[in-house]
């Protein structure tokens, strides 16, 4: 499955990813910005006012009703981050024009409705409806604040806040409290100028597109033909090799299950050629359901509830995330850094090796279950400049040998530990953070 790529503007791209295995079409709209801490609320908040309502649909429920007739067309908005990058999107799903039982562009009249979106917000006196800015800071403070209830998430959080404290890396996707209320209807619709002639914007259409493209290409090309496109951000990610070890960190909190997240570097990151050699060693040691953490942390020596590890490929980072009691702890840690020296020192077996292989193979070719998962994979590897399709990441997995696992193996440095220690407490905790898929 390639990639179609075409510029369309400064800075704007437009990619078409060809698909007949699904009845919808999708479509994503990305603004890449470089991650910090000034942007960082403003682009949280900026995907939910946007969505509130625009010029020619100014509330949810006219938007909604226009949907509804586009064979309940959907529309959607989100920020999250990739490395160092901060992601504004939006997107929109449609059923194929095929099906529309009378003549209707259903594709046509959805990406209509995305664009206006995008780039014809709602404004009054000179900035965003006020009414709509207020109404989303509450939101998104309120989605800051409820981070802390997932505890497994929370621990991970603390441990990278820790172990990348002078990285843009730390900064929460979401902001701050303290900047969410410095935001107003005027400040917020000057970064979103700001945003439209400075962030990369990368477009992706997943879906049949064949006899369409060049009417897709020409209809984003008149959405953006009047935006002044300035110098653009960077969003460039820096990775360390090896890793310093900043200790060991504690905090208790009033949960029945303490939240072990240990934090490594593992010298290299997905720009790197030969960074499959990482996947798998990474499938053999946290990240299948046959890995050794798994096999002997959870299930031989019952240290932990859970108990895996979690990558972010494009900063170079691996942790491992358990949930155990707190008598356990160091027992945990001990555990997990020998079974690291159990693959630096060839003790696997081939059984543990091709199972691990087969788990990646699998969840590469899992990756053409959705078209948001497509578009994902994509955006990703765009982002680190590596373009590779899922097809040619599997045939690089299946060249991966014994030698190459133990030499990825011995990159792997621990940097940080961070234990959010629980008190007693009646009742069951079972925050759990959910294993980063790694390619």
């Amino acid at each position: 499955m390639s990639l179609d790529r075409t510029t369309i503007g400064t800075g704007i791209n437009i990619n078409f990813i060809e698909s007949d295995k699904f009845k919808t079409n999708h479509i994503g709209i990305s603004l890449i910005s470089g991650l910090n801490k000034e942007k960082a609320s403003k682009n949280a908040l900026l995907t939910k006012v946007l969505k509130r309502g625009s010029k020619n649909y100014p509330t949810m429920a006219i938007l909604n009703r226009e949907l509804d007739f586009l064979y309940s067309a959907g529309v959607g908005a989100g920020v999250y981050k990739v490395g160092e990058a901060q992601i504004v999107a939006l997107n929109a799903y449609m059923l194929e024009n095929k099906y529309a039982i009378e003549d209707c562009d259903i594709l046509a009249g959805t990406v209509d409705i995305l664009g206006d979106i995008l780039t014809n917000p709602l404004i009054e006196n000179g900035g965003f409806k006020a009414e709509y800015v207020e109404s989303e800071k509450t939101n998104l403070i309120n989605d800051i604040e409820a981070q802390i209830n997932d505890k497994g998430s929370y621990s991970y959080r603390k441990c990278i806040e820790i172990m990348c404290k002078d990285e843009k890396f730390s900064v929460n996707n979401l902001g701050t409290v303290d900047d969410v209320k410095l935001i107003d209807s005027k400040n917020l619709y000057e970064h979103y100028q700001y945003a439209l002639s400075s962030y990369t914007i990368e477009i992706f259409c997943v879906g049949k597109f064949a006899d369409k493209k060049q009417t897709l290409t020409d209809k984003f090309k008149e959405l953006f033909k009047d935006i002044k496109r300035g110098n653009l951000e960077s969003f460039d990610t820096q990775v360390i090799l090896k890793a310093e070890n900043k200790g060991e960190h504690i905090e208790e909190m009033q949960v029945n299950q303490g939240k072990l997240s240990m934090g490594f570097r593992i010298g290299m990151s997905n720009k790197d050629k030969d960074f499959a050699k990482f996947t798998l060693f990474n499938a053999i040691y946290g990240a299948s359901p046959t890995s050794k953490l798994f096999e002997n942390v959870r299930e031989r020596l019952s240290l932990c509830y859970y108990c895996h590890s979690a990558v972010e490929s494009e900063k170079g980072i691996m942790a491992v995330l358990s949930g155990i009691e707190v008598e356990n702890k160091q027992k945990a840690i001990d555990e997990v850094l020998k079974q690291l020296d159990e693959i630096k020192n060839n003790n696997f077996t081939d059984k543990e090796m091709e199972d691990a292989r087969l788990s990646i193979i699998n969840s590469f070719k899992g990756v053409f279950d959705s078209a948001g998962s497509i578009e994902f994979w994509y955006l990703r590897r765009l982002l680190c400049g590596v373009m590779r399709t899922p097809e040619e990441s599997i045939e690089m997995i299946k060249q991966v040998n014994r030698d190459d696992v133990i030499e990825a193996a011995g990159r792997v440095t621990l940097d940080t530990i961070f234990f959010l220690k629980g008190t007693n407490l009646d009742g069951d905790d079972e925050d759990d953070i959910n294993n980063t898929e790694e390619e």
